[in-house]
């Protein structure tokens, strides 16, 4: 399993700094490197047991457990109502794969492996457990055989939700260990560091988070150096540090105001537990406001003609001038859908699409990678949102969308001819409605918004090939001769100083939907109506009689789960 995407910001700052100061082995033992995690299933059991519990009415409230729960069905509330029912009026697997996917992308900026567009089949587990980037399909599908293939509730999603982040928060708490292990010879009493002690501990744990470093490998020694080369590691190193020396100050304060001996001295383990559990549902959204918004920054100022694309020979640009980025070889591009390339125009880099390559994120987890965020999730959310429903008319969408701003422009307001005429024509396709999660309409969003929203290639075109595959097999890194060769074409292409119209930009025909609307079958039976809560007891019961059933029949059997329906791929 490839446990790190390491973004080509790190890949060059690494190459072009580290390689001059340390000897070979060194340099190589730095490098983040391949490590496999596993998940034992009794471990998945315990924890999607645990949620269950956790999702049963709290009289009062209060509990921290029915909090998170109320949190994650709200967030999950849109989505799920947006998105095609069966007749049940549940979501089938496709969907619910989906929406989870969504739901934790909102939520902490977290791609989970297992739920993408892209993500594979269950594959058997061995005896040391599951491959961390299988257990939300292993999760989805045991849930799925126990509740009789009637689909999946909004509350059957937010327990799969719930215990997915259990898993995700243990194994920060584990990695957490590892670090204090690291530091055991500055304890100030068991499980106890000073404060300057814990700062310099989390430092050593967000290097294990950010280079996808197994902390039990390392010594004390190697950590140290880590610690002192991380500058030039990552980039945003002294922002990382700014942001996770808040949250450790604001526990410490919320500690000592409810404590009747406070001391903001020291940290023990428990405190510092809450302090990383915070940095991972918080370190998605300050990776995109740091280090997302300045790259689009950058970007959108070799924009050409506000098209929401860069001509090639203006993309190597900066890199021949000396800057770190925007190195990555065309076929790098063409591959992760990056490209486009036609044949009465000069190549060009379309931003939005660049944004969400994998170039661009890092993978801290075997359970998920931290990504800029498509910000397209959050226009489509606002669409579902107000609409409620998977398709809706043509003129309703105009009108929503003639007063939705973006993140880089203002609401486009009323729509031009064209624009109007290719969502009429979408409807035809669709029997006078438009599907929201359809190619179609993700191409038309692309063509409204086009620094936010990817253009979504048909299935098969791209692929999700990590850019150290590229670096170490095929040359992931342009050359100073091809750049020069794509920027010297610059000279010889005149263009027209004004903005592109929407006519200028590529639109295809082709359909596809994300989310496949299931078939009109047999009415639901009628004890369909059953309330949630007596609906989460005898699940409760049932994955409770066969948990150890099924953990011991599955050892060594086959386990497969079935294909994705939704088939886009950005």
């Amino acid at each position: 399993m490839k446990q790190v995407t390491m973004s080509f910001v790190n890949i060059l700052a690494v190459s072009s700094t580290l390689i001059i100061s340390v000897n070979a082995n060194e340099f190589l033992k730095w490098l983040p490197h391949e490590f496999i995690e596993r998940v034992s299933e009794e471990e998945i059991q315990k924890s999607l047991l645990n949620e269950i519990e956790n999702s049963l009415p709290d009289p009062l409230g209060t509990s921290s457990a029915s909090k998170l729960f109320s949190e994650l069905e709200a967030t999950l509330q849109p989505i799920y109502a947006a998105l095609p029912k069966n007749t049940y009026g549940n979501l089938e697997h496709s969907a619910a794969s989906y929406a989870l996917h969504r739901l934790f992308l909102l939520r902490h900026g977290w791609a989970i492996t297992g739920l993408g567009p892209a993500s594979g089949k269950y594959n058997t587990s061995s005896p040391a457990g599951i491959l961390k980037d299988q257990v939300p399909a292993y999760i989805e599908d045991l849930f799925e055989r126990h509740l009789g293939g009637k689909g999946f509730s909004s509350h059957d999603l937010t327990v799969l939700a719930a215990t997915i982040e259990h898993l995700i928060q243990e194994e920060a708490v584990s990695r957490l260990g590892a670090a204090f292990k690291l530091h055991e010879a500055n304890l100030i009493a068991p499980g106890i560091l000073s404060y300057s002690d814990t700062s310099v501990m989390l430092d050593t744990y967000m290097i294990g988070y950010i280079l996808a470093q197994n902390l039990t490998d390392l010594t004390s020694d190697v950590a140290k150096k880590l610690r002192a080369q991380m500058q030039d590691l990552f980039n945003f190193w002294t922002e990382t540090q700014e942001f996770v020396r808040g949250i450790q100050k604001d526990v410490v304060q919320n500690a000592s105001r409810k404590s009747p001996f406070p001391s903001a001295a020291r940290l023990d383990f428990t405190a510092s537990a809450r302090v990383v559990e915070r940095v991972v549902e918080q370190f998605g959204t300050f990776f995109h406001d740091t280090v997302c918004s300045q790259l689009k920054t950058t970007l959108m100022r070799l924009e050409h003609r506000n098209s929401g694309r860069i001509r090639l020979s203006e993309f190597y640009k900066p890199a021949l001038d000396g800057y770190w980025q925007f190195q990555e070889s065309v076929g790098y591009l063409r591959e992760s859908g990056v490209l486009e390339e036609n044949n009465s125009t000069e190549a060009s880099v379309m931003i939005a699409n660049y944004m969400v390559a994998p170039s661009n994120c890092i993978a801290p987890s075997g359970f998920y990678s931290v990504c800029c965020r498509n910000e397209c999730e959050d226009l489509l959310g606002h669409l579902e949102k107000e609409i409620a429903a998977p398709e809706a008319k043509p003129e309703t969408i105009a009108s929503l969308v003639a007063e939705l701003p973006s993140s880089s422009s203002v609401a486009p307001g009323p729509l031009s001819s064209t624009s109007r005429r290719r969502l009429d024509q979408i409807a035809e396709q669709h029997g006078g409605m438009v599907p929201l999660h359809s190619r179609l309409f993700l191409q038309w969003m692309h063509h409204t918004y086009p620094r936010e929203c990817p253009y979504p290639h048909m299935s098969g075109v791209t692929s999700v090939k990590q850019p150290e595959d590229w670096l170490l097999q095929e040359g992931g890194t342009a050359s100073k001769e091809e750049m020069l060769k794509h920027t010297q074409r610059s000279d010889q292409v005149v263009d027209s100083a004004n903005d592109a119209n929407i006519e200028d930009l590529r639109w295809s025909p082709e359909e596809e939907l994300i989310v496949v609307r299931p078939i009109v079958g047999a009415p639901p039976p009628s004890w369909f109506s059953t309330t949630m809560t007596l609906r989460s007891l005898v699940l409760f019961a049932v994955v409770a009689s066969f948990s150890y059933v099924f953990v011991h029949s599955t050892k060594g059997g086959a386990f497969g789960i079935r294909d994705t329906s939704y088939k886009l791929v950005v």
